[in-house]
């Protein structure tokens, strides 16, 4: 048996490699025996996941939770994270690795949770933001307002694109680059990955779309 197959006793057939099954599947926990007064509720979450095995791997005893990709189950998710965070021989795969950095997940994972108690998870998700490059002009109608100043001032209308941005975990961190090969969507999902927003079953960078614009006034010689 490999070292990262874990299997069930009861059934010896089975094995779960965590690194596979993290692939397609929210997230993978495991984690081994410990004195932690946390652990019996450790265990009772585990095997309460979509799939749960237990086995002994170089000596030691070891459980393996694989969460699927519902509300449940990212409930229990994030309850194991906060368990076995400082846990020594704990670990989390998510998309067929292991997550070094996993103090972000829990985060993810409760703004995915208070996504799913609303009508609209758009109303959740997403942001409107306006066209990242909108200092390039584009549509001008030329307009003139008379005011009390002694010369008449020419304004120009001005429409700004607007676009849904999919991930309000990411919009604070996020930053378009101008000039960059790759596409604003393809943009977003490398950034997703980098700040661990694709555990989110919500998250999806071909969200970004154009919604429409809106009109804004400035001196024509700005």
């Amino acid at each position: 048996m490999k070292n990262n197959q874990i299997v069930r006793p009861e059934l010896p057939l089975e094995t779960i490699d965590p690194f596979q099954a993290s692939v397609g599947c929210l997230l993978v926990v495991t984690f081994p025996k410990t004195n932690s007064k946390n652990y019996p509720f450790a265990v009772n979450i585990a095997e309460g996941a979509e799939r749960y095995a237990i086995a002994v791997i170089n000596g030691k005893l070891m459980h393996v939770a694989v969460f699927g990709k519902t509300q449940a189950d990212a409930g229990r998710a994030s309850a194991l994270l906060g368990y076995i965070q400082s846990w020594r021989g704990a670990l989390v795969f998510v998309q067929g690795q292991i997550v070094q950095d996993r103090y972000r997940l829990p985060q993810v994972l409760t703004c995915f949770l208070q996504s799913c108690q609303c009508r609209d998870k758009k109303a959740h998700c997403h942001r409107i933001i306006d066209d990242p490059f909108s200092d390039i002009p584009r549509n001008l109608n030329m307009s003139i307002s008379i005011s009390f100043a002694p010369k008449p001032q020419i304004k120009r209308e001005m429409r700004i694109d607007r676009f849904t941005f999919p991930c309000k975990y990411l919009f604070s961190w996020f930053r378009f680059q101008e000039g960059h090969p790759s596409s604003l969507q393809d943009q977003i999902q490398a950034a997703g990955v980098e700040h661990g927003c694709n555990v989110c079953p919500n998250f999806s960078s071909e969200d970004f779309e154009k919604i429409g614009f809106r009109s804004v006034m400035r001196d024509a010689f700005e």
